[in-house]
């Protein structure tokens, strides 16, 4: 069997990395709004299965806002340019599905004997596209983004759809200049601008934020600005301009507007865990470490989901509890529905204990050198990277719903006259020390 074909050929499958987390970026929103503001969030929608109603904790409201904006009218405004305005809002999702291509999901692993697939010297890298210059091609695609949103306030032939794009497209041009100069200083001290040498040299050295506090910061602000987040959001500012660049869109052409936000959201996180934070690398558990003590790894962390499924279990069954003693319209479906959730969440929880008891008492330790080590290796260390990107996408949302929006001529002081000093004051001062310390 071509083990490292396989390989290769699941990589590709990175690029829909952005868009399978969506749903699960719009689901931490709303239920992050909800926690913050103290209420009970997104509640109502299910799905129904004949014999019971699941509401998935809210996740059902995802489903019915696809349907919604699917089958609402698609109208497209007199006097705009037709074609441009219908091409603007594929720009932002078509950037945000190449984009992870330059992101290294995993660590190289040498190719396996017998295969055809030789690249880079032999190693199955863990991108699609391993260029040696691979963050300023990165940046080159995640930057035509702006583009789509520019082109559709344009053609909309709507006075605020317009402003709403100039705002973007001078927001953008503004933090880009940052953004870059923020990075500088990490590239001075790995000496690459390759991904993958900037986790390695993070795995055998110290994670980015640890050697550049300072360009973390701001590259984490440029990121907001990039993305159109709070309190960045000044493209769409419904108190000023009613709703910004996608004023005039409607039905799947709006979706894609969003679409692309919250693929680039996430590829945002994606990046800044991996420029800072260490990529699919964790303290005490490099490649070396997983690869030698597959089994024992992947017991360890059946055993925390199983962990964490249970818990879960408990809080269902805590509030099915407490439901019960409410004399609510619906007290039979909600029984019925939590009792359904509890049993699923108990089950999943005993199946990922069972593996983790299979995989640390009745199989043996699996040498490097099997392919199997090395497959599972690269799936342990994509399961890390995902994690550190929802966690970053959380910081998201947490930021959008405690900051206030700031006035567009206070965004463009704070770029111009504060971060990009800032930035050039840190990349002088870590070339200088590092003159010293050579």
């Amino acid at each position: 069997m071509n083990f490292d074909f396989w390989i290769v050929a699941a990589k590709y499958l990175a690029a829909f990395v952005g868009l399978g987390l969506i749903p699960v970026m719009i689901f931490m929103e709303r239920k992050g709004a909800a926690i913050i503001q103290d209420r009970i969030g997104p509640n109502r929608a299910a799905f129904n299965l004949g014999f019971v109603k699941l509401r998935g904790f809210g996740f059902a409201h995802n489903i019915t806002d696809v349907v919604k904006l699917i089958w609402k009218e698609d109208f497209i405004p007199k006097h705009s340019h037709k074609w441009f305005y219908m091409i603007a809002p594929i720009i932002p999702v078509f950037t945000a599905v190449v984009t992870p291509a330059f992101i290294p999901w995993f660590a190289p692993m040498i190719a396996f004997e017998g295969s055809q697939i030789y690249a880079n010297g032999g190693q199955i890298t863990g991108q699609i596209i391993d260029a040696n210059a691979g963050i300023l091609m990165l940046f080159a695609f995640g930057s035509l983004s702006v583009y789509g949103v520019v082109l559709g306030s344009w053609s909309s032939n709507s006075k605020f759809s317009l402003l709403g794009g100039m705002r973007s497209s001078a927001m953008m041009i503004s933090y880009e200049v940052s953004m870059g100069l923020s990075l500088l200083g990490l590239f001075l001290i790995v000496g690459s601008l390759r991904l993958t040498d900037i986790v390695e040299w993070q795995a055998t050295n110290a994670w980015g934020v640890i050697v550049q506090p300072v360009g973390f910061f701001l590259f984490l602000t440029s990121m907001f600005a990039e993305t159109g987040r709070t309190p960045f959001d000044v493209a769409e500012g419904e108190s000023e301009i009613v709703g910004g660049f996608h004023t005039e869109y409607s039905s799947i052409k709006f979706a894609l507007f969003f679409m692309g936000e919250y693929c680039h959201i996430v590829i945002a996180s994606t990046l800044i865990a991996t420029l800072f934070f260490g990529g699919y690398h964790l303290p005490f558990l490099g490649t070396e470490v997983i690869q030698n003590n597959v089994t024992k790894v992947v017991g360890y962390g059946a055993i925390l989901k199983a962990m964490v499924l249970l818990f879960l279990c408990l809080m269902v069954i805590k509030q099915k509890d407490r439901y019960a003693k409410k004399q609510a319209q619906d007290h039979a479906i909600r029984m019925k529905e939590y009792s359904v959730l509890s049993a699923i969440l108990g089950l999943a929880g005993l199946a990922a204990f069972a593996v983790a008891v299979i995989a640390l008492f009745f199989i043996g330790e699996v040498e490097a050198t099997n392919p199997w080590a090395a497959i599972f290796t690269a799936l342990i260390q994509v399961g890390i990277v995902i994690l550190k990107t929802l966690f970053f996408c959380w910081v998201f949302v947490w930021v959008r719903w405690t900051l206030p929006r700031i006035r567009y001529d206070q965004i463009m002081a704070l770029g111009w006259k504060v971060m990009l000093n800032i930035a050039l004051i840190n990349l002088a001062v870590t070339a200088l020390v590092l003159k010293v310390i050579e």
